[in-house]
């Protein structure tokens, strides 16, 4: 009588495990077959070449990123202006001196004389803010104010 309970549980038990393995079954035949009839492998495989692909991007936009940060560092950024009175006997502030700078201070000063009879402009070179040619002050004036603006 034992036995047939014992036996009729094993039976029970068996019927629930068989029961459980199709459920386990179906499923993972649907993970392994995944979307549109693929399987997992060829899904793993899809997204590890989407993910090198998109690493080989990320390194060309980094190098990209690099080139512009360089162009960007030689681009004139925020000019400098400073407009005065050359001679006394002229009314307004028609003179100037422009400072024209890239970020690291190079580039070019303008100064724009203007007179009754004539208006000369004359540019002087710059490397680091400084020139190898003597500054006057309207000009020192306006690349201090470009360089504060850096």
């Amino acid at each position: 009588m034992v036995l047939s309970v014992v036996v009729l549980l094993l039976i029970i038990s068996q019927f629930l495990l068989h029961r459980r393995f199709k459920q386990v079954q179906r499923r993972y035949k649907l993970l392994m077959r995944g979307p549109g009839g693929a399987d997992l492998e060829q899904i793993l495989d899809r997204y590890a070449n989407g993910v090198k692909g998109l690493e080989e991007k990320t390194q060309e936009i980094s190098r990209n990123q690099e080139v512009l940060n360089e162009k960007i560092a030689e681009a004139l950024c925020n000019p400098g202006l400073v407009r005065f009175n050359a001679f006394d006997n002229m009314g307004s502030d028609l003179s100037f001196s422009l400072a024209l700078l890239d970020r690291r201070g190079d580039g070019v000063v303008l100064t724009g004389l203007y007179g009754r009879d004539e208006t000369r402009v004359y540019a002087k070179p710059l490397l680091k803010g400084t020139s190898d040619y003597s500054l006057t002050e309207e000009e020192e004036k306006a690349i201090k104010k470009t360089l504060e603006k850096i």
